[in-house]
């Protein structure tokens, strides 16, 4: 979401200029207190999850900013999942009070509140006025996993969409929903839905465990791995590619290629794509790759050294930056988050946020 100058004409380029976004931004000026930086969502506990602030130029922290804005009266819930943007507003999901709380991504100003037909809710995405929310259900079952359909007029459910298999983590693209089939190394599936007719249009078989999937241009990247196996990346072809090599075209939602990592690399987690790179752990370490590349071997570009079992409970790569988050062994206090460059893998910062940080999202 990052802001692109404009300049309307040569003559008045010192007179006037707008700013573009596709975060809704019409100004340079801060939309809010809390854009130019990023929100770590805090899992919590059953009572409730927090959001930290963590200002650009990482000299402002503030713990707990749904709290500080709207007071005690309100809460996310407990457990909190995660978070979608839409626009200028931002939807927190709690699986464990079965809700999604809406605030204005940059204030922070509570708006309103889903509450129904939700049952374990887990990532979201918005498309055309809808939100596609997938919802475990029962965790010992995948036969009853859905993705619920809200209107984000309304804020009021529609018939949601059977998977019939794992929901977790999910992208939108072209009309389409990806959702990976996936949860706690369990599955080994991604099942392609038509968002408007609400249809399965086709799943596919990616032999592991998919825990974590992205799209740039038109292939959707699925990292797959689990405490057995071989880790992989998996590339979905989203579109028809034309035969221009005489080998024949790339069919829409299939699979294009995959790459098996370097043996060592069990249980690989936590990608991000940033350029034409990706980004993902195994355990304490942090690795890169071509997004197109052939091999994937163990040579990290940080070793964070951290030797608890909570090291990359959150991760994400922004704008040269890398923000792995460490919850506490005993998830009764703060956890923290270490940053790192992109270039070189030279640390950054260290901040303590709250209790369990499990994901990043960025107001820029």
């Amino acid at each position: 979401m990052k802001i692109n100058k404009l300049f309307l004409s040569a003559f008045c380029i010192t007179l006037l200029w707008s700013c573009s976004s596709d975060d809704g931004g019409g100004s340079d000026e801060p939309l809010g207190q809390y854009d130019n930086g990023v929100l770590v969502l805090n899992e919590g506990d059953a009572v409730s999850g927090s959001i930290t602030y963590i200002s650009n130029d990482l000299a402002t922290v503030e713990q707990d900013v749904f709290t500080n804005v709207n007071g005690s009266s309100q809460s996310i819930g407990g457990y909190t999942q995660s978070i979608f943007m839409d626009g200028d507003k931002a939807y927190i999901i709690s699986g464990w009070s079965n809700k999604i709380t809406i605030v204005n991504r940059y204030t922070f100003a509570y708006e309103g509140t889903i509450s129904s037909g939700l049952a374990n809710p887990r990532y979201g995405v918005a498309l055309d006025g809808k939100a596609y929310v997938t919802n475990l259900n029962t965790f010992d079952t995948n036969t009853d996993d859905y993705v619920a359909v809200i209107n984000l007029s309304t804020l009021t459910p529609e018939a949601p969409i059977a998977v019939n298999d794992y929901a977790d983590k999910l992208v939108a693209h072209n009309g389409k929903l990806y959702v990976a089939n996936g949860s706690f190394g369990m599955g080994s599936h991604v099942t392609v839905i038509d968002a408007a007719t609400k249809t399965i249009l086709t799943t596919l078989d990616m032999g592991q465990s998919p825990n974590a999937i992205g799209v740039k241009d038109d292939t959707v990247y699925v990292l797959c791995g689990a405490m057995t196996g071989d880790s992989k990346l998996v590339r979905i072809a989203t579109v028809d590619d034309p035969d221009t090599t005489g080998e024949g075209e790339d069919e829409e939602d299939t699979i294009e290629s995959e790459v098996i990592f370097d043996g060592a690399l069990v249980n690989a987690q936590n990608m991000d794509i940033d350029g034409t790179r990706f980004y993902f752990t195994v355990g304490a370490k942090i690795y890169r790759a071509a997004l197109n590349a052939v091999a994937v071997n163990d040579t990290p570009i940080i070793n964070t050294g951290s030797t608890s079992d909570y090291i990359g409970y959150g991760f994400a790569v922004n704008n040269g930056r890398i923000y792995i988050a460490e919850a506490t062994e005993d998830f009764t206090s703060n956890g923290k988050v270490y940053i790192y460059s992109t270039s070189g893998g030279s640390a950054i910062d260290t901040k303590t946020v709250g209790l369990g940080p499990n994901s990043f999202y960025f107001n820029e």
